[in-house]
């Protein structure tokens, strides 16, 4: 049997070959003398185009070209590699596999011997052109190993049945030395597992056999399950999310058992944390296993949420042990400490943090424990920025709509009393000062909201996330947005839009004429004092700020002045052979400074 299969195999062999031979010679000589030169003496530029061309006039008859190619890509030489990788990434992408099924020669079904041999040619030629694309991927250059990494992808993704080989490479970049590619690996490979659901399985599966290797850095894994919570999970199967669970619940367990000050492994715990709390609706098969983990490690948990120095960490796990327990005093009094946090205004779960603090205050079933967290929290927006109080506003507001009781004062009126930790023994009895502070706050909106409180209305205006609407970015956006209408709207009145190469153009022109007009339009003024009288007049500033000057100096050169040259010296019997010469320019110093004492 095997020598059968062996014979058909050579006899197809043959034949194919037999059959490109005759493809060429009945090309025109022209067209044939032009494709010998090029793949002769072109440029490999030339050599890989004219490849192309022929694969593409005949796909049918393109294994000699395609293995060709794969001589080019095969080159130490980064650049022509390159050059030929992306072109049989296209080439197989859009052209070949689109036509069959690549399979070995023995397995095909195919009852043509040459189309089973013509298949099995470019089942050869893919795996080849793999095997390339997974050695260039470990090239030391980034350069090279994003753009390998990028057609490894859109390779699979186009084909992934006949291209699993490449699912493990990729994943194996997570515990790339640099960063830049595995941000760009985890868009990519998110944003495909989005569009094709069926894809995202064997990513996982290879996902947590990577995690589990051995001396596998912390930072890898870190990587690894952040791609996981990038996958869009309502595109998904209910199978595939339930796996994804069972990875963090497994991670979840190993990392209770590792201390939590490593700041590494807090950021490990804070993804753990995440994926937990955002695939656990979707797969509740695993609540009840997380329950019994929960009541194992509950001490462990509430001593995290009160030690940790990562903010994010506190919020996730009070939103996973809120997803998983019954909220008892331990609970409340956790979220009550939280409040005092400095890091509750700038975090980038504060939508996150506002859902849980609504929906734990709207289950609570004791309204001193619940007026006394509101208490704090809006003693804490008055010192906030205003996207936090304007949030924490519209959650009172809710509240309020859907516990009335809170507005009601007490009728133990009690002294607050903020220091103490359990917000059910603070003693709290109404809200209704603060909420009246802030009627006078200098934004019109939060007045305006404080006032619906206090009058109970029932009508919330706020339609979109005040956390985004009113943050510092949005208010500085908007004179970004006011300069464009006034832009556009000068552009619109003048009939015409100058672009920006016009515009310094029609500059450069202007200005070239403003200074032709000016030479010719203020005339050169002929200074009328010499280059010796600016000298001199520099000498007496300098001579004047020194005060060397008395009133013998200004008698003797007023004796003297019509004289070339003067001697310096008054007493004459002194300094005989002594004397010293004042030039001309000397003297004209002396003259200002004597009309300057008149």
């Amino acid at each position: 049997m095997v020598k059968k299969i062996q014979d058909s195999f050579n006899h197809a062999q043959k034949l194919y070959e037999y059959q490109e031979k005759k493809i060429r010679r009945d090309k025109p000589a022209s067209d044939t003398q032009l494709m010998q030169k090029l793949l002769h003496s072109g440029t490999i530029a030339d050599k890989i185009s004219a490849l192309s061309i022929s694969i593409k006039e005949n796909p049918d008859h393109a294994l000699s070209s395609l293995n060709k190619l794969l001589e080019i890509a095969a080159l130490p030489s980064r650049e022509k590699s390159l050059k030929a990788l992306f072109q049989l990434k296209d080439l197989f992408v859009h052209l070949i596999l689109k036509r069959g099924v690549p399979c070995n020669f023995e397995e095909s079904n195919l009852n043509d011997d040459l189309q089973k041999y013509y298949w099995h040619g470019i089942n050869e030629a893919l795996l080849k052109t793999c095997e390339v694309l997974i050695k260039a991927s470990q090239d030391v250059l980034p350069y090279v190993r994003r753009q390998v990494i990028l057609m490894m992808l859109e390779l699979h993704c186009a084909h992934p049945i006949y291209t699993k080989e490449l699912i493990k490479e990729l994943i194996n970049k997570f515990g790339d030395k640099e960063k830049t590619i595995i941000t760009l690996l985890t868009k990519k490979l998110s944003g495909e597992l989005s569009k094709k659901p069926a894809l995202t399985y064997p990513f996982l599966k290879e996902a947590y056999g990577f995690m589990y290797r051995p001396n596998l850095p912390q930072e890898a894994q870190y990587y690894c399950l952040n791609f996981i919570n990038t996958i869009n999970l309502q595109t998904q199967e209910t199978s595939t999310v339930a796996y994804m669970l069972k990875i963090f619940f497994i991670f979840f367990k190993k990392i209770m058992k590792v201390p939590q000050a490593d700041q590494k492994c807090s950021k490990l715990f804070s993804q753990i944390l995440k994926g937990i709390n955002k695939t656990l609706p979707y797969g509740q098969s695993f609540l009840d296993q997380l329950k019994e983990l929960y009541k194992e490690n509950e001490k462990l948990i509430y001593k995290l949420i009160a030690t940790a120095e990562n903010f994010k960490i506190k919020i996730q796990t009070l939103y996973f042990v809120y997803q998983i327990s019954d909220l008892n005093a331990h609970y409340y009094r956790s979220l009550y400490e939280i409040l005092l946090s400095q890091e509750i205004q700038s975090t980038s779960l504060g939508e996150l943090f506002f859902d849980l603090l609504f929906l734990s205050i709207k289950q609570d079933n004791e309204i001193v424990r619940q007026k006394a967290i509101i208490k704090r929290l809006l003693q804490i927006s008055m010192h906030s920025n205003l996207a936090f109080t304007i949030t924490t506003l519209i959650c009172v507001q809710k509240l309020c709509i859907e516990i009335p009781q809170l507005l009601e004062e007490t009728k133990e009126c009690q002294e607050y009393q903020y220091y103490k930790r359990d917000p059910l023994f603070s003693g709290a009895s109404s809200f209704v000062n603060e909420i009246k502070a802030f009627t006078q706050h200098y934004h019109n909106k939060v007045q305006q909201i404080a006032k619906q409180i206090l009058d109970k209305d029932q009508n919330i205006s706020q339609k979109v996330n005040p956390l985004l609407e009113y943050s510092q970015s949005a208010f500085l956006a908007k004179f970004v947005e006011a300069k464009n209408r006034v832009t556009n709207r000068i552009s619109n009145l003048s009939g015409s839009v100058i672009n920006e190469e016009q515009f310094k153009l029609r500059y450069e022109k202007q200005r070239q004429l403003d200074n032709q007009l000016k030479l010719q339009v203020k005339p050169q003024r002929k200074s009328s004092i010499t280059s010796e009288d600016a000298f001199a007049d520099e000498l007496f500033e300098k001579e004047l700020q020194k005060g060397n000057f008395s009133d013998e100096d200004e008698i003797d050169l007023s004796m003297d002045e019509d004289e070339d040259e003067l001697d310096l010296f008054e007493d004459e019997t002194q300094n005989e052979n002594q004397s010293k010469k004042i030039p001309k320019i000397m003297r004209k110093i002396y003259k200002r400074h004597r009309l300057l004492k008149k």
